[in-house]
Formats: C-alpha cells, structure tokens, sequence
C-alpha cells in the first residue's frame, strides 16, 4: 500500500460528489507531466489525502488500480480546457469535519523536506495534480488531522488509516503476532518427540487476505506459524551471518526475528492470487541488529546485507511465482 498527495482546485467537489480523481495524460503542450504520470502508479487499496484550496479536505481509499478513462463531463470552468484522454481512478472518499490548513504547518514541512514528497522545499504544495507523499509527512499531517476532527467517527477513520500505513510501511508483525510466534516457538523446544526441520514448499499457494475493519481496506494475512517455521529451518541464526551474537530464549533457542525479504505490503506488485509473499521462501531469520539495519540503516549498510540475502534465496523465491531482480528489491528499500 501506497499514500499519495492529490491537489484538486476547481475540480475537487465533482470529484467528491462522483467518487474518483482523474487527470489527463498529458498537459495543454501536449507533453508528459509528472503530475498525470503519477496517477498511473495508484493501485488499489492506495490511500489518497486530497488538497483543496490551501486545506486538506478529504482521504479516500482507492477502489481501483488506475485505468483509462475518457475526461468526465465537468462543469464549466471545472476541467473543461483538458484533454479528452485521461486517467482515473475509483475512491471511496472520507470527508473532514474540519479541514487541516497546510499553511499552519509550512516551517515543519520546509525543516523536513524531501524531494520524493508533496511539497517544496519552502514547505508549500507542488504545483502538480496528483503527488507521492513520504510515510513521515502522511503520517506527521494525519496525527494533526485527527485532533481537529469534531466527530469520533471521523477521528477513528483517520486513526485506523493511519494505522494502516504505518503498519504496511513497516511490515513489522503486530504484538499479537509476535507473542504467538514466540509461544509457538516455546512449544516447540518443550516437545519431547524428535521433530523435523521445516522445510520450503516450492509450492504456489496464494496470498491469504484479511479485511480492515474500519478503512474497509483488502490487505494481505500473515500467519506466525510460517514465521516460526522459517525461523527454525534457519536453526534460530542470523542469516546474514550465522556468528552474529543473539541472545537466548528462556528456553534456551537463540532470539531471532522473521523478516519479509520483499515486503508484503507489496503483494500488489505481484500475481497474489495464485502466489503469496507470506511464505517460509520469502521469509529470513535475522538478529535484531541486521533486521533494524534493514528498516532503519543507511542504503551503503544495507546493500550489501539485502545483496547476500537475495543471491541467498532468488532460486527459491522463482519457485514460488516470486521473480524479482536485486535492483528491484533494492527499491523497496530506499
């Protein structure tokens, strides 16, 4: 899942009342235009925070991948000097009892800056339709949102949404997760039969999903027995590097943390359907210090840790529908 940035104007209370955002493919000079080009990346699921007239007004959950669309019929003064051939995309809008200026928060946007986001280095909008917002400013301007809401259905909305992205921006297991991983773990070291290693599957299965209660959000499930699975077929090391230091389990079993080599927020970049990146072949045993290095480390740091763990597992993530070059995967980790 992705968060985007969208500037409206004129065009923002037909694209409320109608259900979706659309933009033409290029601009009056016939030319590509960044703002439009960015439209074609929202998939389904995506969350878009919608600017008008200075304020944030709106978020919405995209119903739809981005598709080909002729330009809707507009009012006049509302789009109409556009070009026919467009792009859309469907959203289920959630409006704000209360708009968030964007102005009240120019010097922490300008003091945070970044050029993947929405906004100027002067910490004022871009002027381009349709944007990618960075995780710290989606996150940071929704926190703000929330206290100015008057209603608590409207606070809960924007809550669960920004629990959502934060959550799919991580790709950490949620504490529940990680307590069934640990007792599964436990009742493993306590079993007195002889129990087999787990092994890969090398078998296509698809990706198991769930449903966000609140957002109403498809998202895909992941299961703390194949985590700890995977955890032992690594004999709980590090699969950096097996010398790595851990520390010991009550138990006695060395501490280490599962980690989705190609993160499952993901999925939508791959065939789901019939292949899941929920899977002991896409899963890494790692010490807390490699897994932190991976999330939080500089890209020099990590490249070569995400480069052994790649060569490491690339044949057997191609056995299981999950194709990808390290360039590829390089990406989802800038």
């Amino acid at each position: 899942m992705s968060v985007f940035y969208v500037y409206q104007g004129a065009t923002f209370n037909e694209e409320l009342e109608g259900g979706f955002v659309w933009s033409p493919k290029l601009n009056k000079k016939g030319g590509r235009n960044r703002g439009f080009s960015t439209m074609t990346k929202i998939k389904k699921g995506d969350f878009i925070i919608h600017h008008c007239n200075g304020e944030i007004r709106a978020i919405s959950l995209a119903k739809t991948d981005c598709y080909d669309s002729n330009k809707p019929s507009y009012k006049v003064g509302a789009g109409n000097s556009w070009d026919n051939d467009g792009y859309r995309i469907d959203c289920d809008y959630k409006l704000l009892d209360n708009p968030i200026k964007l102005s009240k928060y120019k010097d922490w946007l300008k003091k945070h800056y970044s050029e993947e986001s929405a906004f100027t280095r002067n910490g004022t909008g871009k002027q381009q339709y349709m944007c990618t917002i960075i995780e710290q400013h989606a996150l940071y301007l929704l926190k703000e949102a929330i206290e100015l809401q008057s209603t608590k259905e409207t606070r809960k909305i924007l809550n669960d949404a920004l629990i959502d992205i934060r959550e799919d921006e991580s790709g950490e297991y949620h504490q529940v997760e990680k307590d069934e991983i640990d007792n599964l773990i436990e009742v493993e070291s306590a079993s007195t039969t002889t129990s087999v290693k787990p092994s890969w599957t090398g078998i296509k299965q698809g990706q198991k999903m769930t449903m966000s209660v609140s957002t109403n959000r498809l998202r895909p499930k992941r299961d703390p027995k194949v985590a700890a699975d995977a955890l032992a077929r690594a004999d709980y090391k590090c699969e950096v590097d097996v010398n790595d230091r851990i520390f010991l389990r009550k138990s006695g079993i060395g501490y280490t943390e599962p980690h989705h080599l190609i993160p499952i927020s993901k999925f939508h970049d791959f065939d789901y359907e019939n292949c899941s990146l929920d899977t002991m072949e896409n899963i890494v045993s790692l010490c807390s210090h490699c897994h932190n290095l991976l999330h939080y480390g500089r890209d020099e740091d990590k490249t070569p840790v995400l480069k052994k763990l790649y060569e490491d597992r690339k044949a057997a993530l191609a056995k299981v529908g999950l194709d990808i070059t390290f360039d590829e995967l390089r990406e989802y980790y800038k």
